[in-house]
């Protein structure tokens, strides 16, 4: 079937499609819309350009300015977002991390295994715990500017830097270890250690703030960043990608990808979508009947249209009906010309059969019947005068039968 072909129900394909369109057009253009914000929301990464201390981000939280400073001084800056990345950083080169919250178990293993020096910018408990083990966290400093209060050569350059972020302290001191800017009577805790693990200098920086481009220029930072980041020729500086956290998590279904807060907006939303449909959607009503093209006997027609008038009590229509059908049936009997009336076809009708004129024309042009058994003698009386006139006066073969006339033919009205 075309498109246009018309169908079984009176409709076409074209139609059909436009109706189904307009009907599914709202809540497909819904699920679009929710399928769309949900990708965007698994899938957008954190861009390069706005993350806190990402070397490629001039925003005032970002590391851009250090890191151009360093790579004017001869230093080779490699931002990565891998720790497959990351881990391939071998000796001589210095490995910066920031955002080590967003480590996870796999990525801390590869970090582990690099030989290149360490520089851990803020590390909570579980990477101090795989890459410093000797480094707890004991606290946290406010925004105050001290004295560096220690022989390490970098901090004594700087001088004074802001403390402003999370204070470490050893749990084991080794000759190897060193503590700077410390804070409080006692001295046991600062935000600047430096100790050794597995044959390689680890930095743990607990103030990030001297990194970014709003602090850089403030007291001593940019000598204590520069002097920290800028000792090998080559710094890795690595911002994981928080994507990979989640790969490596292996979830157990489909769903631990999500988001918890996600999850319960897919569920509003998948109600949203249901109410929706329910409300666009077609509602089934009473069943109609459809007129559809069959092909119907005569007689069934006939008698549908009998059974109508008399349900509808039509007496003189009824009549009428079949006196204007005798008196076609007559007519054409008697060979009369088109412009025989029916008076006239009543009068010659009676002389034909010799009954008496005025009985003839009552039956063919009298009153309607007032009942039903009335109807049902007329209908009796007009097929007697139509037997006595084909007995009686049989059509002459030489006549020529004229159309009747629309006086000759008209509809008997009750």
């Amino acid at each position: 079937m075309s498109v246009g072909t018309a169908a079984g129900d009176g409709t076409t394909t074209a139609s059909r499609a436009r109706a189904r369109w307009r009907r599914w057009k709202w809540p497909l253009t819904v699920t679009a819309i929710v399928l769309l914000v949900t990708v965007v929301s698994v899938l957008a990464t954190p861009g390069g350009t706005g993350r806190r201390l990402d070397p490629a981000s001039p925003n005032r939280a970002g590391a851009r300015a250090v890191a151009e400073i360093l790579r004017e001084q001869g230093v080779d800056v490699r931002r990565v977002v891998r720790s497959s990345e990351a881990s391939s950083a071998g000796a001589g080169a210095t490995l910066v991390v920031v955002d080590p919250y967003l480590l996870g178990p796999d990525q801390l293993n590869r970090l582990a295994v690099s030989s290149a020096d360490l520089v851990l910018v803020e590390p909570g408990p579980e990477v101090l715990a795989r890459l410093a083990p000797e480094v707890i966290i004991s606290g946290q400093a406010g925004s105050d500017v001290v004295e560096p209060r220690c022989d390490l050569a970098a901090a004594r350059t700087a001088g004074r830097a802001r403390v402003r972020g999370l204070l470490y302290r050893f749990s084991s001191t080794t000759p190897d270890s060193t503590l700077c800017y410390p804070t409080g009577d006692r001295g046991d805790e600062g935000s600047y250690l430096v100790t050794r693990n597995a044959g390689r200098r680890v930095v743990v920086l607990g103030q990030g703030d001297v990194l970014t481009n709003q602090h850089l220029a403030e007291d001593g930072n940019a000598a204590l960043a520069l002097h920290t980041l800028g000792a090998a020729p080559v710094l890795h500086w690595y911002v994981p990608d928080p994507m990979e956290l989640g790969a490596s998590a292996e979830p157990t279904s489909p769903l631990d990808l999500l988001p918890a807060g996600l999850r319960w907006a897919a569920v509003a939303l998948c109600l949203a979508v249901l109410v929706c449909l329910l409300w666009r959607s077609r509602r089934l009503g009473p069943l109609v009947r459809e007129p559809l093209p069959v092909v119907v006997r005569s007689a069934e027609t006939q008698q549908g249209r009998a059974r109508l008038y008399r349900r509808a009590k039509a007496r003189g229509r009824a009549a009428a009906t079949l006196r204007t059908a005798a008196l076609r049936r007559i007519a054409a009997r008697l060979g009369l010309s088109a412009d025989t009336t029916p008076d006239q076809v009543a009068a010659l009708a009676a002389h034909a059969v010799g009954a008496d004129s005025v009985a003839v024309h009552t039956v063919l042009l009298g009153p309607a019947p007032t009942d039903d058994a009335a109807l049902v003698r007329l209908a009796d009386d007009l097929d007697a005068v139509e037997q006595k006139l084909t007995a009686q006066a049989p059509r002459p073969a030489a006549a020529r039968p004229a159309a009747p006339s629309p006086a000759a033919t008209r509809e008997v009205r009750p």
